[in-house]
Formats: structure tokens, sequence, C-alpha cells
């Protein structure tokens, strides 16, 4: 028989686990915890980065529907400026056509496309023929060979954008009994800032 001496120090795994027993389990735990703390920073970090890409497309949201109500704005105020600069200029240029003197409302037309912005200005009498145009190759043309021919007949003021910063105003002629002829005026106003 084998006798076994208490003081004889054991062999193998089972005495390496005897005597550090108490180093081996805190090390497991600690490997345990750093791997937890590994996985839990890579969620918080893609958190992290879904909750700030998410915030970034908030914002680029509410920026696009300010710079649409922007647009909107400015597009309204286009509008009332040309509407209430054309009713002046229907005046002058009911006096000058009722006293038969295209050649002041030419003077006119060349004065207004010399300004800022005022891209070109026709004058057509009652029946459609152009007679007064910022660019005389238009001269003796039709107003419909332009424009719509729907403006030879309104009645109101109309400004109407027909392309992004392209604006029409159409400004009808009225004598005291019968229409004189419409002016139109193309005008352009610069690019925005906001939709950059």
């Amino acid at each position: 028989m084998t006798e076994i001496n208490p003081n004889q120090p054991e062999t193998g795994a089972l005495g390496i686990w005897n005597r550090h027993r108490l180093a081996i389990i805190v090390a497991v735990i600690g490997l345990v915890i750093i791997g937890w703390l590994y996985v839990a920073k890579g969620i918080a970090v893609r958190q992290a980065q879904n909750a700030v890409t998410q915030a970034q497309e908030d914002v680029t949201v509410q920026r696009a529907e300010w710079v649409k109500q922007a647009e909107a704005r400015q597009a309204g105020m286009v509008k009332q400026s040309l509407s209430q600069f054309g009713v002046p200029l229907a005046w002058a240029i009911r006096r000058e056509m009722m006293g038969g003197n295209l050649d002041q409302v030419d003077q006119y037309v060349t004065d207004l496309v010399k300004l800022d912005r005022f891209e070109g200005v026709t004058v057509a009498k009652a029946d459609g023929v152009i007679v007064v145009a910022s660019d005389r190759r238009h001269l003796g043309a039709t107003f419909g060979s332009l424009y719509a021919e729907r403006y030879l007949t309104a009645e109101q003021i109309s400004a109407e954008e027909t392309a992004p910063g392209q604006w029409l105003l159409v400004v009808p002629v009225m004598g005291l009994n019968a229409r004189l002829g419409t002016v139109a005026i193309e005008y352009q106003i610069p690019p925005s800032a906001l939709g950059e």
C-alpha cells in the first residue's frame, strides 16, 4: 500500500488547481468581465453612431423643410412685388398708348431692361401684334408666338414663376372703354443661397 503524505505536493492539473484555485477563479471572472465590457462598449458605440446618423438625417429633413418654406415665402414676396409694380406701369403705358406715343413707351421699355434682373419687355396692342419690344426681332410678331394667348384676354395683372428664378409679369393695359394692349416682362431673381 501506498501512503499518502499530506505534506507532499500534488502533481499535474489537480495540483495546480488546488494550489492556485483562487487565482484561477479571479482570472476567469476577470476575463468574463473584460469580455462583457468589450461587447457592451461595441453595442454602446453602435447605438451612439446610429443616434448621430439619425440626428443628421433629422437635421437634413428639417433644413430641407425650412428651405422649402423660405423659398415659398420668397416666391410670394416676388409675386406680390411684381404685381404691385405692374399697376403704375400700366398707368404710365396707358397714358402714352392713349396719346399714340409709342416712342415714349419704347423709351420706358429701353430704360426698364437696363435695370438689374429685367430680362425682356414686350408690349402688344389689343390685336396681339407686338409694337414695342426690348428685343427688336419681336417687333411685328404676334404676342401668341412668345407667350400664352390667354394673357391677351386676362383682366388682372399676373405674375408667374415659369422656371426656378424666372418670372413672367403680364400687365393688361386698359383704356376707358376697351383694352389697349398687354405688357409682358421677363424678370429673373438671383438663385437662393438657402438651397446650397
